[in-house]
């Protein structure tokens, strides 16, 4: 049925359920791509290529389903390869950027002696310092309360290539903060490595001397209470890199009496090693913990927003549903324009079903035609478990309303599982199905066309749509 090449592109479609940044925008627009199309035709369409999927995952068949679509369409875009130059050559960058920064400090350093408590401050604690807001940062974009990202992050010159609409993401934003962390920590991780690399390799072939010293008062004792909690973490299985007192008194450094006739070089090795090895602990690990952790909670957000998109539901439920057609023809279907629609008497004994969370509670108030339903009488559906499913459609029907109004989103095309749902509805007189439109719009004549079809085929009495607007 598909081309050979297309085969292989489907085939690794449907092992793979992991998806990229630019599957969700190709999903993105090939839903934009298919609102033009008939009820029928996407039905019977998506029902073939749901029979060719062998994924058993939402995940893996949506991914199925954007590569057939691809295919048929004739449509797939070329890989676009500038992200990818643009990021190795930051990652080059911050590579350099470690090895020039560690090379100037230790080449400029006066007399080959390099101050300890600088060299720390410099490659350690600032460096600590950034992991400890890059965690915040993950704590608070998993929370689901990002902060902003700085104008002046590098990594929004990756994203830029990456995501061909801007707005494609607008309503998933901690999505691409997340991207931004995982490039910021891997950049954090290289730089730290270049500085490590440089350290090592200038030691190899320059010779160094390294003293302490400061303004303050600090005593010997201070600074060998400091360099044991340093060492804390490898001095157990590490005892090279233990500093002892005599090479600590030793190796202080003042200015009015510059001699150093007591640094041998078992000193400078002994900082050396205590440097190296804090350099690894507070600054590379770090990095390297939290890179492991935005990776992770990126690729969990950009799972959750590709399923969630709005058109995705509606593209799996075809996939799933049987090949039959609902769409009422055109002479039995009459298309009323929306401004002609008259308004609904709503019975204070309604009853309300928000299927799939299409308003929320606060926009449900502002809805004259909605708000007469008494809170208790408005249930959720569509997002729950199939048990609560059942037990919600079970109160309806032990209620009995004279009037049922279904709240639906009018811009996604109808579900085989809403009309699964009606169908086990008993008892029901009147029936509303009430379009909400995007914010700020009205329900396109289009959409109103695609719901009244599907309201021509419900197993239920009486089923009319009536559009919202928003006042």
């Amino acid at each position: 049925m598909w081309p050979k090449s297309g085969k292989r592109v489907l085939r690794m479609a449907a092992e793979g359920t992991s998806p990229q940044l630019q599957d969700l925008y190709a999903l993105a627009r090939l839903v934009a791509a298919d609102r033009d199309a008939s009820l029928s035709t996407l039905r019977q369409r998506d029902h073939v290529i749901g029979q060719d999927c062998h994924a058993t995952d939402d995940m893996g068949r949506l991914l199925f389903w954007v590569a057939a679509r691809e295919q048929q369409a004739l449509i797939s875009e070329e890989v676009d390869n500038h992200s990818a130059v643009v990021a190795l050559a930051l990652r080059l960058a911050a590579v350099v950027l470690g090895i020039l920064m560690m090379g100037g400090f230790l080449l400029a350093s006066p007399n080959a002696l390099v101050n300890v408590l600088l060299f720390l401050a410099l490659f350690v604690v600032l460096q600590l310092l950034g992991s400890a807001l890059g965690l915040a940062v993950l704590l608070r974009s998993v929370g689901g309360r990002p902060p902003s990202v700085s104008p002046l992050n590098p990594a929004r010159l990756i994203t830029r290539r990456q995501i061909p609409d801007a707005r494609l993401l607008s309503k998933n934003s901690g999505t691409l903060r997340l991207l931004l962390l995982r490039y910021g920590q891997e950049f954090g991780l290289l730089f730290c490595a270049g500085t490590m690399v440089a350290f090592l390799g200038l030691a190899l072939v320059t010779g160094f001397g390294f003293v302490w010293g400061s303004t303050f008062s600090i005593s010997n004792e201070i600074m060998m209470t400091l360099c044991h909690w340093l060492a804390a973490p490898w001095q157990g299985w590490l005892p090279v890199t233990a500093l002892t007192p005599e090479i600590v008194a030793g190796t202080r450094y003042y200015a009015a009496s510059p001699e150093l006739s007591e640094l041998t070089a078992d000193g400078r090795s002994a900082w050396w090693w205590l440097l190296f090895m804090s350099m690894a602990c507070y600054a590379l690990l770090p990095r390297l913990l939290l890179l492991v952790g935005s990776r992770v909670a990126y690729r969990r957000a950009l799972n959750k927003a590709f399923v969630a998109l709005p058109g995705a539901a509606a593209i799996l439920s075809r996939m799933r549903a049987p090949d039959v057609s609902t769409q009422a023809q055109s002479q039995d279907v009459v298309v009323a324009p929306t401004q002609d629609i008259a308004p609904v008497d709503i019975d204070e004994g309604a009853m309300l079903l928000n299927w799939v969370q299409a308003l929320g509670e606060a926009e449900l108030e502002l809805q004259p035609l909605l708000a007469r339903v008494p809170v208790a009488n408005r249930l959720s559906l569509g997002l729950g478990t199939v048990d609560e499913d059942l037990a919600t459609i079970a109160r309806v029907n032990a209620y009995g309303p004279e009037q049922l109004l279904v709240l639906v989103k009018a811009w996604e095309p109808p579900l085989a599982d809403l009309g699964d749902t009606l169908a086990r509805l008993e008892g029901i007189p009147q029936c509303i199905l009430c379009l909400v439109p995007l914010a700020g719009k009205a329900v396109a004549e289009h959409d109103l066309e695609e719901w009244q079809a599907f309201a021509h085929d419900v197993a239920l009495p009486g089923v009319q749509c009536e559009p919202l607007r928003w006042p």
